[in-house]
């Protein structure tokens, strides 16, 4: 502890501190200085801890010193807390003993003692006086002032003089034809108002006027008083707040020490009923429970339903989104209060916090004469959601709903809950009216079900090494390819489940999956096609070890009872490690799944020419098979064998016309039903159900 240095004009004196005791340096060091000018002082403390710097000076020579800021008629020049060096800035006022010796006294004391006084003996710390002679300022004043508030809500504004260059002489006037020669007036406007301020200083040297325009607004409409001012019982840890952002609103200053605050006069900020506006809440370093009340009808209480926003567990900055309630009223201030805690801490609008903080502003809610902006969220959250709460989020005030859920379903509540029967994927719409017009927004493939839900196993893996970044689907009936990119899911599982992969039975598809390296890795991809919740090893489209984007062709069966939606599960694992289907936490490896939607073919042109196709005989019992088209010009066709479950076990190239018959040997195979798809020479197919016997 102690004082270590004293900086002040030519003073420049370091100490040893505490172990010095009181040092009289009156005699031997010491600065003249100009009245009415500013100087840079400097006191240096202890480094590591906290004290508190007094500095005064005796400017009548009465060998007293008058304990109250110079500004007020006293002689404590600075005053100042903190570690290490404390700076400042002195300025000496008019009417001082000149050419005079005049001792000028520094003390500093431990942060947690008694404050220093002129004449008391510190606790922990010392005193050191030192020797200042003031001299007359020969030149003209320079005008300067501040306000200690530039808005006011009660009309009364403190006034104080920083002129320099010592002015002996001042004339105010307020704006409001009111004047004063004080040096430092309050003023007390009586009208609502912004004002104008000027000051003209005077000394024996000249005169000097500056003008603030436009400096004093006094705006008398505030909230109505609310009924409670929560305080802060225990400022702790660096909890509170720091700084609110509201529209236009931003407003910064200390932490919670200050405990409740009531910016309602100077933080105000204009916003429209029914609209939607970010808000962000700097707190303190630890994570906090934060909530935000506006009292919409001006009763000076906060209702249940006057809470806009709650965030809990949140580190600083808490950000969110408050929606402007069209029941407030409108076009005068309304009380929007800001509370925050530490986490846990089950507080309402009027409760005191243990260590946070209440902040108190205005809000002044103006009508909405614009048509909605429809909008809408929802809880729908996997496939088997069946029964989905949807809430509204339009803005602009509608006051009429039309939702159209997809299933042939509506409701004009502004928040329905609607409940599902049947598997499908469903486009919602909401069409938001009020008096100003209407709009309807449509979210295409919204939601995705299956009825009765299927219920799959858990699947997830450690991603740090390799993750999937894309899976992509083209070929077949699609003219645009199906694509999805993506990041290194959270705990190693990508539930993508919306999406939904459309395929047809009987098409076939290219699969590709890409890694984010270039190291070996296997990737496993199942359909489950008969929507058993089972990942099959007979339900494989892909299955490869690569180093590079994995791909694969496969066809989808041609059953009806595999029509419908079902799940695509990818996994990817690290080198050629089995991928799981059906476990959790796999080294290196990463799983996304995906919704499918397998419908029946389309005919097209050369299928409905081709629909005279005869196979024979069948059922072939020695393994050889005639296929004749009657009315197709002659090309080369190629004839597919298929397993019931889309394996391919057969591919032969045949020549067909009108009345030629071509040959098709399965003697190989095994006894068992396939299906035979033949492919013309432009892409179209036709498939027939064939026995080996």
């Amino acid at each position: 502890m102690g004082i270590f240095s004293v900086t002040l004009g030519s003073i420049s004196n370091v100490t040893a501190g505490v172990q010095d005791g009181y040092r009289n340096y009156a005699c031997t060091i010491g600065t003249n200085l100009t009245v009415g000018q500013d100087y840079p002082i400097s006191v240096r403390t202890n480094p590591a801890a906290n004290e508190n710097v007094r500095v005064w000076l005796d400017l009548n020579n009465d060998g007293q010193f008058t304990d109250a800021p110079t500004s007020t008629g006293g002689e404590l020049l600075f005053s100042a807390s903190g570690k290490d060096v404390q700076n400042g800035t002195i300025r000496i006022p008019a009417g001082a003993t000149l050419n005079t010796p005049l001792r000028l006294r520094v003390a500093a004391d431990y942060v947690n003692a008694t404050p220093p006084t002129p004449c008391s003996t510190p606790q922990y710390s010392q005193t050191e006086d030192y020797r200042v002679t003031l001299q007359a300022n020969s030149q003209p004043p320079v005008a300067a002032f501040v306000a200690d508030r530039t808005t006011t809500c009660s009309g009364c504004v403190q006034f104080t003089d920083q002129s320099t260059n010592a002015p002996t002489g001042w004339q105010w006037n307020f704006g409001d034809g009111t004047t004063s020669s004080q040096q430092n007036p309050n003023k007390c406007y009586t009208q609502p108002g912004t004002y104008t301020v000027t000051l003209t200083v005077t000394n024996s040297a000249g005169t000097n006027t500056v003008t603030r325009t436009n400096y004093i607004i006094y705006d008398n409409q505030i909230p109505v008083a609310a009924t409670c001012a929560p305080k802060t019982l225990n400022f702790c840890c660096g909890y509170g707040i720091t700084q609110v952002q509201l529209g236009t609103l931003n407003n910064t200053f200390s932490n919670s020490s200050t405990g409740y605050q009531d910016f309602t006069c100077s933080g105000k900020v204009t916003l429209t009923e029914g609209n939607r506006y970010p808000i962000t809440i700097q707190t303190g370093t630890n994570n906090q429970d934060t909530r935000v009340w506006l009292d919409a009808n001006n009763d000076g209480q906060f209702a249940a339903s006057e809470l806009l926003l709650t965030t809990l567990n949140q580190p600083s900055p808490v950000r969110g989104t408050i929606v402007v309630p069209g029941s407030a009223f409108k076009n005068v201030p309304l009380r929007l209060r800001i509370m925050s805690d530490f986490v846990g801490s089950n507080f309402g609008p009027c409760s005191d916090l243990q260590h946070g903080q209440t902040l108190d502003y205005s809000v002044i809610v103006q009508t909405n004469s614009q048509p909605p902006a429809a909008e809408f969220s929802s809880n729908y959250a996997t496939t088997c959601s069946t029964t989905v709460r949807f809430t509204d989020e339009s803005q602009n005030v509608p006051t009429s709903w039309l939702w159209n859920f997809g299933d042939g379903n509506t409701s004009t509540q502004q928040n329905p809950t609607h409940t599902y029967t049947k598997s499908g994927v469903f486009d919602v719409s909401l069409t938001a009216t009020n008096a100003f017009g209407a709009q309807t927004t449509t979210k295409r493939r919204y939601i995705v079900l299956t009825v009765p839900c299927v219920q799959y196993c858990a699947s997830s893996g450690n991603n740090q090494g390799v993750w999937i970044t894309n899976v992509s689907l083209g070929g077949g009936h699609l003219t645009t390819p199906y694509s999805n990119s993506s990041g290194a899911n959270s705990g190693g599982y990508g539930d993508y489940t919306r999406e939904v992969l459309e395929m047809r039975s009987g098409i076939s598809y290219t699969l590709s999956v890409a890694a984010a390296t270039n190291f070996g890795r296997t990737v496993t991809t199942w359909i489950d096609y008969n929507r058993d919740g089972f990942f099959d090893q007979s339900e494989i489209v892909l299955n490869a070890t690569t180093n590079s984007t994995t791909t694969s062709t496969f066809t989808v069966p041609s059953i009806a009872s595999f029509q419908g939606l079902t799940r695509m599960r990818v996994v990817m694992r690290l080198n050629t490690n089995f991928a799981f289907a059906c476990q959790t936490n796999q080294m290196n490896s990463e799983t996304e799944d995906y919704s499918v939607n397998i419908s029946s073919p389309l005919p097209t042109r050369e299928s409905k020419a081709m629909a005279g196709l005869a196979v024979f005989p069948n059922p072939t019992h020695d393994g050889l098979l005639k296929l004749q088209l009657p009315a197709v010009p002659v090309g080369t066709y190629t004839a597919t064998i298929e397993t019931l479950l889309g394996s391919q076990v057969r591919q032969q190239a045949v020549q067909l016309g009108a009345n030629t018959q071509a040959s098709l040997d399965l003697t190989t195979l095994a006894q068992g039903v396939y299906l035979l798809r033949l492919t013309a020479p432009n892409g179209d197919q036709i498939t027939r159900r064939v026995v080996r016997n």
